[in-house]
């Protein structure tokens, strides 16, 4: 008997005001290929996504294999399972190299394949160290849909993948290459979960989900052979903090935000000149401690960057995390109050140092979570969490007063 890799049970969405889903129940097997299918607007999308685990339930409980990955207390647990996704967005920052981003799509499950067939197929091998920045629509697009079949093909054991609209923005040639894959992934005894409007695809699928009906139609669609499995190799998959550490030094991201807010207040306060100097020792411990903390209220610039095409969406759902700077704003809150304590002609003493480097982090973290909080609305740079940074003076204020105690 086939095992279910995939089931919602009784599960309830809500988004802004509007219940989307109610009380739904959807099984997926193994070897199974399931189209969801519904007009525009009946949530399909949302079905797809809590399936990844993205949204959170009214109630319900959403199973990857055995493993309850989400329910409606609020509880999340890291999926057991192999998972590709692939959004109606991209997933991928532009400042990602093609290969290196489906090397880390793969290297989720434990392992890695040779990518070159795959780019053969999708004719991008000749693209595959350029950024995807540099990419037209539709190859970013391809893009995507490697990054979402790629981690099954790559794993030793049953996996999910889910597709939202797969063969949007793709030419004939790729969606025949996509149904091909599909074939191949039911035969290995992989589940596929796709959203689609292109009859090719549909007709891949051995089961039709009506999303408003709530009913699964089974299809005679035979199950193709399984073809030679490509050889891999184990990989081991970055760390969101390893990977927000690159993309932080390739893009400078610090330097053009967090680094500059710092080096500004610096500049402001060298202007004051001889206020500077007839201070008491908290008034000048607050003067070298600024820059610091005008570095952490910037918050993480990543967030806003990972915003564009949903990649921060992307890696919770594959990578159990979103990227994020790290141990970067304890280096650049030591460099920044080194640099004031210099300038401001101070005594420099270690643990000024490593209360501008916690200091720096602390309030870096705490804004990126505030930054976070907000993914979920529908408009979250329309938010002006900004404003919250005031309540991080107090913390500030006491913090000078035990240093100078």
């Amino acid at each position: 008997m086939a095992k279910a890799l995939l089931r919602l049970v009784d599960v309830e969405v809500r988004r802004s005001m509007q219940v989307v889903l109610r009380n739904h129940r959807l099984t997926v097997n193994e070897g199974d290929c399931v189209a969801l299918v519904g007009i525009n607007g009946s949530g399909k999308s949302t079905l797809l996504e809590t399936a990844a685990g993205l949204l959170p339930l009214e109630r319900g409980v959403v199973f990857h294999g055995e493993t309850e990955r989400l329910d409606g207390e609020g509880r999340r647990r890291p999926s057991p399972l192999t998972v590709g996704l692939t959004l109606q967005k991209n997933g991928a920052i532009g400042s990602e190299v093609l290969d290196e981003h489906l090397h880390l799509a793969m290297s989720q499950s434990g392992h890695a394949i040779d990518l070159d067939p795959f780019l053969d197929a999708f004719r991008l091998k000749h693209r595959a160290r350029d950024l995807i920045a540099h990419l037209s629509q539709g190859q970013a697009r391809k893009v995507a849909v490697l990054a979402g079949i790629l981690p099954a093909f790559a794993a030793t054991s049953p996996g999910l993948v889910l597709l939202d609209e797969p063969a949007a923005g793709l030419d004939d040639h790729a969606v025949d290459r996509l149904c091909e894959w599909l074939g191949e992934l039911r035969a290995a005894g992989h589940a596929v979960v796709m959203c689609t409007h292109d009859p090719r695809l549909r007709a891949q699928a051995n089961v039709v989900h009506d999303v408003v009906a709530q009913s699964s139609t089974p299809q005679d669609v035979s199950l193709p052979t399984l073809t030679k499995t490509p050889e891999g190799h184990s990989a081991r998959p970055p760390s969101p903090g390893q990977f927000g550490m690159r993309t932080h030094w390739r893009t400078m991201l610090w330097l053009n935000t967090n680094a500059m807010a710092a080096l500004l207040t610096l500049g402001v306060l060298l202007a004051l000149g001889d206020l500077t100097r007839s201070t008491t020792p908290l008034q000048e411990l607050g003067f070298v401690l600024a820059p610091a903390l005008a570095a952490g209220l910037c918050g993480e610039p990543l967030v806003n960057a990972m915003r564009e095409e949903r990649a921060s969406s992307w890696w919770r759902a594959v990578g159990g995390g979103v990227p994020h700077a790290s141990w970067l704003p304890l280096l650049l809150g030591g460099i920044v109050t080194a640099m004031a304590t210099i300038s401001l002609q101070s005594t420099l003493l270690p643990v000024h140092l490593v209360a501008g480097a916690v200091l720096t982090w602390t309030a870096w973290h705490a804004v990126r979570w505030a930054q976070l909080s907000t993914d979920r609305l529908a408009r979250p740079q329309a938010v002006m969490v900004g404003l919250l940074t005031p309540t991080l003076i107090l913390p500030y204020a006491l913090l000078l007063d035990l240093l100078t105690r």
